[in-house]
């Protein structure tokens, strides 16, 4: 493969980080805030790790999702026309739920049944550290996750709810 081949391979793949950046970034951090969150609350009432690696994984979800469902709606919103608003409000949240099953549905299933309560469990005690732990592990179980969805996200790309482009605004050209 020649330089120019490799230079632009790079810059492709420098978008596409970015692209994916931008749109898990947010939702990954309010998942983070929902998880230990849950799994504090959980550990400090009930002293299990059990207990708090579920309770972690359902506030991960919790804290993922919503935003991403408002996101999907809103970018959704516009693009739906319907006779009523309650059929717009209808169809729009049917689309936004198509949305994130196809992108999300695959991933959260392996994530949430099998990766992130296993290893939220297993790190702290692997590591002898609980919160040391729970950081290790729900990262290990992102990495999982993001590779199932990334797939997801460029196989299903056209059925997805997208961000809307920025509208460029024209400067006027004086004389």
């Amino acid at each position: 493969m020649e330089q120019a081949e490799l230079d632009v391979r790079r810059r492709e793949l420098r978008a596409k980080a970015i692209e994916w950046l931008r749109r898990y970034l947010p939702l990954e951090i309010a998942g983070w805030i929902g998880e230990l969150g849950a799994a504090g609350v959980a550990y400090a009432s009930t002293g299990s790790l059990a207990i708090a690696a579920i309770a972690a994984t359902i506030g991960s979800s919790i804290g993922y999702y919503l935003p991403a469902y408002a996101n999907a709606f809103r970018w959704t919103w516009p693009t739906v026309e319907a006779r009523t608003v309650v059929g717009r409000v209808v169809l729009t949240n049917l689309l936004a739920v198509r949305s994130l099953t196809m992108e999300f549905g695959i991933a959260e299933v392996i994530d949430s049944a099998l990766v992130r309560p296993g290893l939220i469990f297993a790190a702290p005690v692997l590591l002898d550290q609980v919160l040391l732990g729970w950081i290790v592990g729900g990262f290990l179980a992102d990495v999982v996750f993001y590779v199932c969805t990334i797939v997801s996200y460029e196989k299903f790309n056209r059925w997805l709810a997208r961000r809307p482009e920025p509208v460029a605004i024209l400067e006027p050209v004086l004389p």
